[in-house]
């Protein structure tokens, strides 16, 4: 048997036909270079002809609704953080698509390969995208769909096991609860402003 296609979950903005088409885009790029994937609008759970089936067996259709919501929900949670190894996030559009972007942090926390895509100028911010969508993507993100593949493949590097992924994903996360102490402490000084740089500059040029 031969080996397992290291697998990634495309995440993004599925609401018109031109969003579907980018992200059908997005997959392809990555099947032609040997990844199986999971494509939400291709391979999962389509709500309203769900909730039409389910009409049909006798379930009131707010309730088939919520029903559905909940079994979207668990096939996507089970596909990022059980079946897929990474997870591709289209980031277009005036903002992010939240599902996208939880999907990310999801995978994020959990030690996934994690890859932004975004070759859209609009952001939510005057300096750049929000930190709290870009640090996911350790601030740096594809401007075109052919960056993709090869950053998913640098983020999935073949020599690093989940487990050390996982590991250095907890790392991280220690990192920044101690900068995010530090900047805590900081702001409860009387010169706040001066004491935040000083912590900042410290945490860029440490002595």
């Amino acid at each position: 048997m031969g080996k397992r296609a290291m697998r990634v979950y495309c995440a993004g903005p599925l609401f018109n036909s031109k969003e579907r088409e980018e992200m059908l885009e997005i997959a392809q790029a990555l099947e032609e270079a040997g990844f199986s994937t999971f494509l939400p609008q291709r391979d999962g759970l389509e709500l309203t002809v769900c909730v039409e089936a389910l009409a049909q067996k006798g379930i009131e259709r707010h309730a088939a609704a919520s029903m559905l919501s909940r079994a979207i929900f668990a096939l996507d949670v089970y596909q990022v953080l059980e079946v897929c190894d990474g997870i591709a996030v289209n980031l277009n559009g005036r903002v992010p698509d939240e599902g996208a972007v939880s999907e990310a942090a999801l995978a994020w926390c959990e030690g996934k390969a994690v890859v932004g895509y975004k070759a859209d100028g609009r952001t939510a911010f005057h300096v750049g995208d929000n930190p709290l969508v870009s640090g996911l993507f350790d601030f740096n993100l594809c401007g075109s769909i052919g960056e993709i593949v090869p950053a998913i493949k640098h983020a999935l590097a073949s020599h690093r096991t989940q487990h050390e992924r996982k590991s250095d994903r907890r790392r991280q996360i220690t990192s920044c609860l101690t900068l995010g102490e530090r900047i805590w402490t900081a702001l409860g000084s009387r010169d706040k402003v001066e004491s935040v740089a000083r912590v900042l500059a410290e945490e860029v040029c440490p002595a």
